[in-house]
């Protein structure tokens, strides 16, 4: 409870997210045909992306893809519209499971 009082408001929000803004294991919408490489998250929702605290963690067939190397966030909307985006270096198949982890804000 103290340690709250001296942290600033951003810290201590990123600190203690409260549990009804996560969302595990959501399945990212877009057309997996090995050709299309841009998904979204679902519902219109957003995620948080600030890093090194919060970003969109993405899974591949269960395995966990790497920020900049497998895959980019973008604002679909333009800048200062909220992270809703994920552009994958490598366009899933059909049968593939391509699911995330994120924070809303």
């Amino acid at each position: 409870m103290y340690l709250i009082n001296y942290l600033s408001l951003q810290l201590a929000q990123t600190l203690f997210v409260a549990a009804s803004r996560y969302r595990v294991a959501q399945d990212l919408v877009g057309a997996r045909d090995g050709i299309n490489v841009v998904f979204t998250v679902p519902a219109s929702e957003h995620y948080v992306h600030n890093l090194p605290f919060f970003s969109v963690a993405v899974y591949l067939n269960g395995m966990r893809l790497a920020l900049l190397d497998d895959y980019i966030v973008q604002e679909s909307g333009g800048p200062g519209t909220g992270y809703n985006t994920v552009v994958l270096n490598e366009a899933p198949f059909a049968d593939d499971h391509l699911f995330a982890d994120y924070v809303t804000p």
